[in-house]
C-alpha cells in the first residue's frame, strides 16, 4: 500500500533537487531592483511594499527583477531533510555550503528585511537562520557520525552566546533589544542540544538563565507573546510551534521548562487547530491556512512526543494533511489558503524546505 507522505517527500525532493534549492521567499520583494523607487524610502513604503509582493496571488518576481537564490535558513532545512534521510554526500554538500557561508560568524537572509519591529540589511545574522544552521550541523554530527560538522555547531553555539545573549535573554539581532520568545528559545535549544551533545557544559547554564525569560512570559492559559513590547503580544501557530519544540529540546538541561511545556502543549492543540487538525493561523482566526503552520507543527508533535501521548498521531495526520491540501502537482508546497483566494507561489525557504524536514523528520522517526 502507498504511503502519501513518502511519496509527498519524493515530490518534493525532486522539485527542490531540479532547482538546486535555489528560490523565491515571501519577504524578498526589497531585492528587487526597483524597491528604492517603488517603496518611496520609507519604512513604511518598504513595509507596504514587502507586504504587497508577499500577499499577491500572482508571482510578481520575475516583473520586478528578484531572482530565485540560497537562502542560509532553507539550506539549513534541507540539509536536516537530507540528513534524516540517510543521503550522505548530499547532506555533506547543503551542510559545507552553511559552514562557507557563514556572515560574520552566524548566518542571516539573503534579503533586506523591513518589519514592524526591525529594519536590517541583506546577510546580517539574526538568531532565527543562525539557530536553524547550528541544527543542521548538529544533526550531520549526530545523525551521520561526521565529526566535522561538531566544531561547527559549537562554533555557531558560541557566535549565539557571544553576539545575541545580553539582559538575560538572546535577541533577535545584536544590538537590539526586543525579547522575541521564539528567538530566544530557538537559540536556549542550540545551547541545549549542543551542550549534551558535545559535552560542552558551559552552554547549560546560559541556556536555562535565558530560557527563564520566555518561561516567565507564559501566559495563565498556557500561551507564549509573540514577544515583550506595545503591539507584540499576539499569538499564532507556527511561533507557538517553534516555542514549544525549544522547550523539549530544553528540558534535559531545564527540568523546570517541562510544566510550561505541558501548558503550552494543551493550550496549542486546542485553542490553535480544527477538529480534524488544520492548523489556525492564530486562536480567534483560521486563515491564512499557511504550509509553514503544517511544516513547524509536525516538527513540534515529534518533539513533544514523549510528553503529550497523541503527539506522534498528530503528526502523522498534519502530514497527510499536507501532502493531500498544500502541495502542488509539480512537487513544491503552496504559500497559502485565504478565504478568498489561494496563493501558490513557489517559496523555499518558507514552504518547501520546512515541508521536506518535517517528512523526513518524520520517516526518520517511524519505528
Amino acid at each position: 500500500m502507498s504511503d502519501p507522505v513518502s511519496e509527498g517527500l519524493d515530490r518534493i525532493r525532486a522539485w527542490g533537487e531540479a532547482r538546486d534549492w535555489r528560490g523565491y521567499d515571501p519577504y524578498d520583494a526589497l531585492n528587487s531592483p526597483a524597491a528604492g523607487a517603488l517603496s518611496l524610502g520609507t519604512a513604511l513604503g518598504r513595509r507596504l511594499f514587502t507586504q504587497a509582493v508577499k500577499l499577491s496571488p500572482l508571482n510578481l518576481r520575475p516583473v520586478l527583477g528578484i531572482r530565485p537564490a540560497w537562502n542560509a535558513k532553507a539550506l539549513a532545512l534541507v540539509a536536516s531533510g537530507y540528513a534524516w534521510t540517510g543521503q550522505r554526500e548530499t547532506a555533506t554538500r547543503w551542510l559545507a555550503w552553511l559552514a562557507e557561508n557563514r556572515s560574520s560568524g552566524g548566518w542571516g537572509y539573503h534579503f533586506p528585511v523591513q518589519t514592524r519591529v526591525f529594519r536590517y540589511e541583506r546577510g546580517t545574522p539574526n538568531t532565527i537562520a543562525t539557530a536553524f544552521a547550528a541544527q543542521a550541523l548538529t544533526d550531520g554530527w549526530e545523525l551521520l557520525g561526521d565529526e566535522r560538522w561538531r566544531e561547527a555547531a559549537v562554533h555557531a553555539a558560541r557566535f549565539l552566546s557571544s553576539e545575541f545573549l545580553a539582559d538575560g535573554f538572546f535577541r533577535y539581532l545584536p544590538g537590539e533589544r526586543e525579547l522575541v520568545h521564539n528567538a530566544n528559545a530557538l537559540a536556549c535549544a542550540v545551547l541545549a542540544r549542543v551542550s549534551l551533545a558535545a559535552g560542552e557544559t558551559s552552554f547549560a547554564a546560559p541556556a536555562r538563565r535565558a530560557l527563564g525569560a520566555t518561561l516567565d512570559a507564559q501566559r495563565p492559559d498556557g500561551s507564549f507573546p509573540y514577544a515583550e513590547g506595545a503591539g507584540h503580544g499576539w499569538v499564532d501557530n507556527f511561533h507557538t510551534a517553534y516555542v514549544l519544540e525549544s522547550l523539549a529540546v530544553c528540558v534535559p538541561v531545564a527540568p523546570e521548562a517541562e510544566p510550561a511545556l505541558r501548558a503550552g502543549a494543551a493550550y496549542w492543540s486546542e485553542a490553535l487547530f480544527l477538529p480534524d487538525g488544520t492548523p489556525k493561523y492564530n486562536p480567534d482566526r483560521l486563515y491564512p491556512i499557511d504550509a509553514h503552520c503544517y511544516a513547524s507543527a509536525i516538527d513540534a508533535w515529534i518533539a513533544l512526543a514523549p510528553y503529550v501521548p497523541s503527539a506522534r498521531e498528530r503528526a502523522e495526520r498534519l502530514a497527510r494533511l499536507l501532502v493531500e491540501r498544500m502541495l502542488a502537482p509539480d512537487g513544491h508546497v503552496g504559500f497559502q489558503r485565504r478565504r478568498l483566494w489561494t496563493s501558490n507561489v513557489p517559496y523555499v525557504r518558507w514552504t518547501t524546505a520546512p515541508a521536506f524536514r518535517a517528512l523526513a523528520r518524520l520517516n526518520g522517526t517511524r519505528s
